[in-house]
């Protein structure tokens, strides 16, 4: 399989008053096309933080970032933000959909910020939801769903530029057992489907084990089960 994300010694460091926190220390990790990878490692370990760095939502303190074989212009805004909503998914574990906007409508907005028309855009989201069997929710606000379904619009929102990357924060962590599976399902089985790489932070081990490997963050490093 082509690898479509490289982090190479991707390091973080914060300054607490005259003391220098190093929270990642040159953290590396490999990941290829529909490989699905849990990244575990106690509360505080720095997970969060090498989620944010790889998302692009922030800029690291050294090492790089290549997507899709094209490294990342780490210090430059504007190029972390194009190339965030080109090649990043995201799906958090309390859904973050707009609540104004229908299933349908969150879907399509990935798409519709990359320039592509609002009909295309529209009946792509469509078909996201019948394959997740949501196709009689589209016109539904997410507080018309439950719980499980905002988090299966999510997937799809997620997904629907066709990402190199996925990053799935605890996304099972608000779901009871019943509707974490099957949305942890449907992730998997999407990302199989469309070629993305996804890395998944979790506690929960019966959803790591589901992952094609398992990682550890530990003392600034990832580290191979």
């Amino acid at each position: 399989m082509s690898e479509h994300v490289v982090i190479d010694k991707i390091e973080r460091r914060f300054v607490q008053g005259a003391r220098e926190l190093h929270v990642l220390r040159g953290a590396s990790l490999t990941l290829a096309a529909g490989e699905v990878v849990a990244l575990v490692g106690p509360s505080g370990s720095g997970k969060s933080s090498f989620l944010h760095l790889v998302g692009l939502l922030e800029k690291p303190d050294g090492g790089s970032i290549s997507l899709h074989g094209q490294l990342v212009e780490t210090d430059n805004d504007r190029a972390r933000t194009a190339q965030r909503l080109q090649h990043i998914g995201f799906v958090y574990q309390f859904h973050n959909l707009l609540p104004e906007f229908t299933a349908q409508e969150n879907i399509a907005l990935p798409a519709r910020l990359t320039g592509q028309a609002h009909g295309a855009a529209m009946q792509a989201a469509m078909d996201a939801l019948a394959r997740l069997g949501l196709a009689d929710r589209a016109t539904h606000l997410p507080s018309q769903l439950s719980g499980g379904e905002q988090q299966r619009v999510a997937i799809a929102r997620a997904l629907a530029n066709q990402p190199s990357l996925v990053l799935a924060d605890e996304p099972t962590g608000s779901l009871d057992g019943a509707s974490g599976d099957r949305v942890a399902e449907l992730l998997l089985q999407e990302a199989k489907t469309q070629g993305t790489a996804v890395l998944l932070a979790t506690h929960d081990m019966d959803l790591a084990a589901r992952a094609d490997r398992i990682v550890r963050l530990r003392e600034g490093i990832i580290h191979n089960d």
